[in-house]
C-alpha cells in the first residue's frame, strides 16, 4: 500500500479513540420508574438511570399530570452515580401522567426527553 492510501485510513484509526470516548459522555435515559408507557400504583419515590452519572446542577425532572405540576422533593444522587430520585410528596390520583428530564454530565450538552405513565389504584 502506498503511503498516500495509507494516510486517511491512519488518520481514522488516530480518531477512533476519541470517537469512542465522546460516545462513552452522551447521556441517554436507560431505566426509570415508573417505566415509560407503565400502568403503577401511586410511586413513593420516582427515579431515573442515565448511561452516565448526570451532573446535578445541569439535570432535573418533572411529573404533570391532569390536576398540574406534582410536587417532589430534592432530587438527589440514588444508589449509583448514574441514578437521580426524588420523593413524590403527595399521593397521585388516578390518570396519566407526563414525566420531563433535561440532563447532561460533566462537559458535555444537556439531553432532554419525556414519556409518560398511568397512575391506576389497586382494585
Amino acid at each position: 500500500m502506498k503511503l498516500r492510501h495509507a494516510l486517511p485510513v491512519l488518520a481514522v484509526l488516530a480518531l477512533a479513540p476519541a470517537l469512542v470516548a465522546s460516545r462513552a459522555l452522551h447521556l441517554e435515559l436507560v431505566d426509570s420508574h415508573p417505566k415509560a408507557d407503565a400502568v403503577v400504583e401511586t410511586p413513593s419515590e420516582i427515579w431515573l438511570k442515565f448511561s452516565v452519572a448526570p451532573d446535578l446542577e445541569q439535570t432535573s425532572f418533572s411529573v404533570r399530570g391532569a390536576a398540574g405540576n406534582v410536587e417532589l422533593g430534592e432530587i438527589a444522587v440514588g444508589e449509583s452515580a448514574e441514578v437521580i430520585r426524588a420523593r413524590v410528596a403527595q399521593p397521585l390520583a388516578d390518570g396519566e401522567y407526563l414525566l420531563s428530564w433535561v440532563g447532561a454530565p460533566a462537559d458535555d450538552h444537556p439531553v432532554r426527553g419525556r414519556y409518560a405513565f398511568t397512575v391506576q389504584a389497586a382494585r
